[in-house]
């Protein structure tokens, strides 16, 4: 049986003939990974028909485990179900019978009910085979709207992200995602089953009785599993891409393009999953790509910075490749192990990996850092996923990045809207490094040194104000761990006695520098969400929001200058 993805809300599910391993991404935003063996199944249900049960049937068991094990990451419980694959079932079952109660719920009312009731209010009598196919497609059709409101809520939009991680691998120097990685994705294996039993069962519908119906429609939900399953396979292992496309009709229901952030939690379940493989070297000129993860884990273990995904970096970087093109290596040269080996003590004493190589990837863009400008974290590229949105949907055509350190916000703002897009700094050793980045990603900002506004012409106007200001608190900066304090300039780290200062100045100065109806986006430290709605609130802005992170962290806030 091939690999099995098995999306989550924080993380991605990936499961072997014997290992269950589930990669989520904690609430610090870091990756964690952890794993249980599951039972093996004989060659004999990998029979063509056969294996279409196997698939659903193992599956529903291991997305009940990987659901588990993923309630179980907190901080008190990550090292136990790392080393011993146990999990704290009873945490989760509340949060399990409620949802089977709720699609219940949904499924008698909406499913049952709801279909004929629309018919008759729209038709009437009708011959009977008339109204069951009408009945059919009425029910897929909720079940479609469904599926496509679903992506909206909080918590299934994760869930939609790490099941398109499922679909595409990164290739390419851009890191852009292209072509599909595994053959099925569990999750759009279920969504074809559903609708197209679904469709079937209303569709051929009889009026017997209760009980000769309900064995009626298992029958034919039961023939729809290997069939749907075969076909499937055949579509998603062709060569050929149209036959591959058939699989959008119903995989674009459940589906919403991951970023880098989502595809590296699935590689990170991957690599993990392929760490239980012997840890032997080839010879004396070799290193198996097995022992030398197993090298790094304990190195980096040592130093209390294991990461899973800090390992798939320090390869990739060190070989010239991208991550998906990693794991076609089977062995690397003495020189390559010798300097992978040099990174991980380097990581493993708290320096981190943008220090270490001089550069670190964001919203697809490969930047420049140093020690005078704040390395991006995946939480910015929330901030300009929100920001992108606003610009969209208003035809925005200037933009100001205030407080731009390495110019990743700018640079992302320009390459991927057309805005006329601004840069501010204080430091010019900063803006020298965003200078460079935007010339090497062909990126046409203007960089501006001043301190906020103050460098301003007071006529300048913006339609949206972006800014990730520095907002620890002055008090709380030795209180960091090293990789921040050591190796982040403090300049982009202290925002004052309580974190706020810059939200302050930039929040009375922004309104001046803002067109009619033109938008402050700010992202904000844990805690601080609350406090800087009551700044904008206070100096004239509306249409306030607060965005959380993935790790449900109330992270960007945003409104609209009340003119």
């Amino acid at each position: 049986m091939e690999k099995m993805v098995l999306p989550l809300s924080n993380g991605v599910g990936l499961q072997s003939a014997d290992k269950l391993c589930v990669s989520i991404i904690d609430y610090n935003g870091n990756k964690k990974v952890g794993g249980r063996v599951v039972k093996s199944h004989k060659k004999f249900w990998d029979a063509p028909v056969v294996r279409g049960f196997t698939y659903f049937f193992k599956g529903i068991y291991l997305y009940i485990c990987a659901f588990f094990l993923e309630q179980s990451f907190d901080e008190k419980e990550t090292k136990q179900v790392k080393t011993t694959g146990k999990i704290n079932f009873a945490s989760s079952y509340i949060m399990l019978i409620t949802s089977f109660l709720v699609a219940f719920l949904f499924g008698f009312l909406a499913l049952g009910l709801l279909p004929s009731f629309l018919f008759d209010k729209a038709f009437g009598y009708s011959s009977y085979y008339f109204k069951s196919f009408m009945v059919a497609l009425i029910r897929v059709a909720i079940v479609y709207i469904m599926l496509v409101l679903l992506r909206f809520l909080p918590f299934m939009s994760g869930l939609y992200h790490f099941n398109g991680a499922g679909n595409h691998y990164m290739s390419g120097k851009d890191g852009s995602l292209r072509a599909r990685t595994y053959p099925l994705n569990f999750l759009n294996f279920l969504v074809n089953v559903f609708i197209f039993s679904l469709f079937v069962v209303s569709l051929i519908a009889v009026n017997i009785n209760f009980i000769a119906n309900f064995f009626i429609n298992l029958a034919i939900f039961l023939v729809c599993i290997p069939l749907i399953y075969e076909v499937l396979r055949f579509l998603t292992g062709t060569k050929y891409l149209w036959l591959k496309d058939i699989t959008i009709l119903t995989n674009f229901l459940v589906y919403i393009k991951p970023n880098t952030t989502h595809v590296e939690v699935l590689m990170t379940a991957e690599l993990e999953l392929n760490s239980y493989n012997d840890f032997e070297k080839m010879d004396k000129d070799r290193y198996s790509m097995s022992a030398l993860y197993a090298e790094m884990g304990t190195k980096l273990k040592a130093g209390e910075r294991f990461d899973q995904s800090d390992v798939d970096w320090i390869v990739a970087t060190v070989l010239g490749k991208n991550r998906a093109e990693v794991k076609l290596v089977r062995s690397v040269s003495q020189k390559e192990y010798r300097e992978i080996m040099r990174a991980c003590e380097r990581r493993a004493k708290g320096e981190p990996l943008s220090s270490i190589f001089g550069f670190v990837e964001f919203y697809g863009l490969r930047l420049d850092v140093n020690k005078k400008v704040l390395s991006p974290r995946m939480e910015t590229e929330l901030l300009v996923d929100e920001a992108l949105k606003k610009i969209r949907e208003y035809d925005l055509k200037t933009a100001l990045d205030m407080c731009t350190g390495s110019g990743a916000i700018a640079i992302a703002l320009d390459k991927y809207s057309s805005c006329k897009v601004s840069g501010v700094d204080i430091s010019k050793q900063a803006l020298q490094v965003a200078e460079a980045n935007a010339s090497k990603n062909q990126a046409n900002v203007d960089f501006i040194q001043s301190d906020l506004f103050k460098g301003l012409k007071k006529n300048r106007k913006y339609d949206i104000i972006i800014s990730n200001p520095p907002y620890i608190k002055s008090g709380d900066i030795e209180k960091l761990d090293i990789e921040v304090k050591k190796y982040d300039p403090r300049l982009a780290l202290d925002g004052g006695e309580d974190g706020l200062d810059f939200y302050r100045e930039i929040v009375e100065g922004a309104p001046r520098h803002l067109n009619k109806k033109g938008w402050l986006f700010f992202e904000v430290g844990a805690g601080q969400a609350g406090k800087v709605q009551e700044l904008m609130e206070e100096n004239g802005f509306d249409c306030l929001t607060i965005i959380k992170d993935y790790n449900k962290i109330e992270r960007i806030v945003y409104g609209r200058i009340g003119k």
